[in-house]
């Protein structure tokens, strides 16, 4: 076996349209494709290469309840432009741009709708 990539990250949430919108007006994303099935039912976003399905699962309710347990970064050129950009947008940050401690990288971590942990990572 010869893994290549991650090809996705999903987000599930009870209200995946709200979730979705979410990303589309706050960071720009893209919709690639919407899937109404009764066993399949969400929004494929662009984020650059990458793809975000958010979509609805049967088991999932209301707000995270373990927002810290998995977190995921978008790559951005500059954290403190794309930090300046959400915080206008009235996006809750939880980590204002900091350096890494053990690399050369900056982040930002921020909350999305139902309270997902994500983070900017790139150039000051």
């Amino acid at each position: 076996m010869k893994l290549t990539e991650i090809s996705s990250v999903l987000l599930w949430s009870e209200n995946y349209e709200a979730l979705a919108n979410w990303y589309k007006e706050k960071l720009g994303l893209k919709t690639i494709e919407e899937i109404n099935h009764p066993n399949d039912t969400g929004i494929g976003l662009s984020v650059g290469s990458s793809y975000l399905w958010i979509g609805r699962h049967s088991k999932v309710k209301g707000k995270s309840k373990d927002p810290y347990r998995i977190m995921f970064d978008i790559a951005v050129d500059s954290v403190d432009q794309a930090y300046n950009e959400l915080k206008a947008k009235g996006v809750e940050f939880i980590a204002e741009p900091f350096k890494a401690f053990t690399f050369d990288s900056w982040f930002a971590t921020f909350k999305d709708l139902d309270g997902n942990i994500v983070q900017f990572i790139g150039n000051k």
